[in-house]
């Protein structure tokens, strides 16, 4: 079975039921492989945060390059998941761009990335790629503790329970893998830059079931010159089944549709690619981009 995927964005959830949650406040469940991460005091981070969920006590602390990996089975039956937490971004973290560079919050769920956007405390001119839901910046370059004051050592926080990219994220299966980290170029030990969560909390909803292939959260940029990097995430493909990404600079009249990546699709039914290179849209006007499912 073969089907083009067009540009279209819908989801229709309702009915919420919490199926994990914690405050890290005295213990680390045992669903979470923390890796190298550890319970730390939130320090000047205590209280920030919406009311009744701010920081405090204590929270999940990790260094960059480390994966905190929560892990759910016999999950209810359901046609969405919801992700909520409180997300501390600690000391010089480096944003993308020149030197230094490289640090992207990048969170997985079921292998497929949902959401992977730089993050910059150390210096203004640094690019910070995230841009925080109306309501979600906690604090933007303030001394929260740890390494700092210092020009390098500041601190950033935010709300993911408020980021629209956490929420109503089509996902079917009775078991759940979620995945967070701080990877890049730019990656330095705990002394010189980390992030902790508190908070955390994931619900499922039932409602509408997609009936067709999405592409959702796409963007297309140009981080090394003219040409152009694709990012999006699939939903509502057939699971188990092949997503081939395609571009052409003119629908395929006379530039048939090339083929960047083929990547597998989960059992939820998505996919992600991430800043695919489009080589032969350098320099063009103009480029179009289609997805093609090829079923199991």
């Amino acid at each position: 079975m073969k089907t083009i995927l067009p540009l279209l964005f819908s989801a229709s959830c309702s009915f919420a039921q919490t199926v994990f949650s914690t405050d890290f406040n005295g213990t680390i469940p045992a669903s979470i492989n923390p890796g190298t991460a550890g319970l730390t005091g939130v320090q000047g981070f205590s209280g920030l945060g919406p009311g009744g969920n701010p920081f405090g006590g204590t929270f999940l602390r990790s260094p960059t390059a480390n994966t905190v990996k929560l892990q759910l089975a016999a999950l209810p039956s359901h046609t969405a998941v919801n992700i909520g937490c409180l997300l501390a971004a600690i000391d010089s973290l480096d944003g993308e761009g020149s030197y230094p560079s490289g640090d992207y919050f990048h969170l997985k769920l079921d292998g497929v990335t949902i959401f992977r956007e730089s993050l910059a405390n150390a210096v203004t001119s640094q690019i910070q790629s995230y841009v925080p839901a109306p309501g979600a910046q906690l604090a933007r370059w303030q001394d929260l503790g740890f390494t700092g004051p210092g020009s390098y050592y500041r601190d950033s926080a935010y709300d993911f329970g408020l980021e629209p990219r956490f929420q109503n994220i089509p996902h079917t299966s009775s078991t759940l893998t979620l995945e967070f980290v701080i990877e890049g170029v730019g990656v330095q030990d705990i002394n010189d830059e980390s992030w902790a969560i508190d908070n955390l909390i994931l619900t499922v909803t039932s409602g509408t079931a997609l009936q067709h292939p999405e592409l959702t959260n796409h963007k297309v940029t140009f981080p090394l010159g003219n040409t152009p990097r694709l990012t999006g995430i699939i939903h509502g493909a057939t699971p188990l089944a092949t997503a081939t990404l395609q571009s052409s600079t003119d629908l395929g009249i006379g530039d048939a549709w090339n083929d960047l990546t083929t990547l597998p699709v989960n059992v939820n039914g998505s996919a992600s690619f991430t800043e695919v290179p489009d080589p032969s849209a350098a320099g063009s006007p103009r480029n179009f981009y289609r997805v093609k499912i090829v079923g199991p």
